[in-house]
């Protein structure tokens, strides 16, 4: 069996020299230098580094910035599915920065691997520390009151629903450079491509109980239903959303991780934030508020919710994809309980 490759990974000294050319005035030298841990977002391809900088003669960090670092592997046009390669990320954070208020800084893309041996990728310099960052699925967990936690999910329902509303296209699909020579306008037949391809490529024991549902999913039209396509983010979750902590304990501001190996131009509702057990109250005004009530209207029918979980499987089908040779991974498994539940729903869920 063929093993796949290691991760990228650079030493800090090579991240020293990307800091170098990219923060010239001021400059920026590295005091710590941090792994970042994807969540669903993971693709073995790429490595994010959060960097800690003094700036100019300070000695101590006050500072940081994110380092994307990508082995893209040669493409294949033959495959029905793969991430997105770091040098789309530039176009899709700018449709993002373009359309919404989100919190994303402009990143430098540099593909010349003259300073390292990978295409790479980095933020502009945010004024805190990794010390003051804490990825959102973390302060759930630790940090947040009740009330707190409203109030982000209340402003992360809001980007969401402005990403939907406000970055649009005209065709459905993976993104590109540039409009491909045949575009698909139809999101059943672009979303059933997708997903039978991972079907193959992702051996799992669900598979054959998912082909009758699927087949009548298509027959009952089940996914042609969207009309515009929208920028999904498909694997953002609380993993890639930081909150900046001010030394007395509350958050202040947002700094998302400038990942997007698995966004796609869809169906809004294929958001992993609607995964599973959905949203929250307040998650979910706030995307109303920024969609309308027709567009904020996801989840209103049964068949609605039949066409969640096949994108439940599809998100976990991604994660396993991503995940080979990590079987015992959390997000691993995850996504195998998720196809065992989803194919029991599916058998006999409504596609009308």
């Amino acid at each position: 069996m063929c093993m796949d490759a290691d991760p990228p990974s650079i030493t800090i000294e090579q991240a020293q020299a990307v800091v170098d050319k990219q923060f010239t005035e001021p400059s920026a030298t590295i005091v710590d230098f941090t792994q970042v841990s994807h969540g669903f977002s993971y693709t073995p391809g790429m490595t994010t580094y959060l960097l800690d900088l003094a700036i100019s003669s300070n000695a101590g960090a006050t500072h940081s910035s994110f380092l994307v670092v990508s082995a893209e592997p040669p493409s294949n046009p033959d495959l029905p599915w793969a991430p997105n390669a770091l040098s789309l990320f530039p176009q899709l954070i700018g449709a993002v920065r373009t359309n919404t208020s989100i919190p994303i800084s402009a990143p430098t893309l540099d593909a010349t691997h003259t300073l390292l041996p990978y295409t790479y990728l980095i933020t502009p310099i945010y004024e805190l520390t990794s010390t003051h960052l804490v990825p959102l699925s973390q302060a759930r967990a630790r940090l947040l009151t009740p009330e707190q936690q409203a109030l982000v999910d209340l402003q992360l329902g809001t980007y969401l629903g402005e990403l939907h509303s406000g970055a649009q296209n005209d065709w459905f699909g993976l993104p590109s450079p540039a409009p491909p020579a045949d575009p698909s306008y139809d999101w059943q037949e672009t979303f059933t491509a997708l997903l039978e391809g991972l079907l193959d490529a992702v051996p799992v024991p669900e598979t054959p109980l998912l082909r009758a549902p699927l087949a009548r999913a298509i027959s009952s039209f089940l996914f042609a239903d969207v009309d515009v396509p929208v920028l999904v983010w498909c694997t953002g979750s609380a993993d890639d959303v930081f909150l900046a902590f001010t030394p007395a304990g509350t958050f202040n501001a947002f700094a998302i991780l400038p990942a997007v190996p698995h966004a796609l131009w869809g169906d809004p509702l294929l958001e992993a934030y609607f995964a599973g057990d959905g949203a929250s109250a307040a998650f979910w005004e706030g995307y109303k508020a920024a969609r309308g009530v027709e567009g904020g209207a996801l989840l209103a029918f049964p068949r609605q919710r039949t066409k969640r979980v096949w994108y439940d499987v599809f998100l976990a089908l991604i994660v396993l994809r991503e995940r080979r040779g990590r079987p015992d991974d959390d997000k691993a498994l995850w996504a195998r309980e998720t196809l065992r539940t989803s194919a029991e729903r599916l058998q006999d869920a409504p596609c009308c």
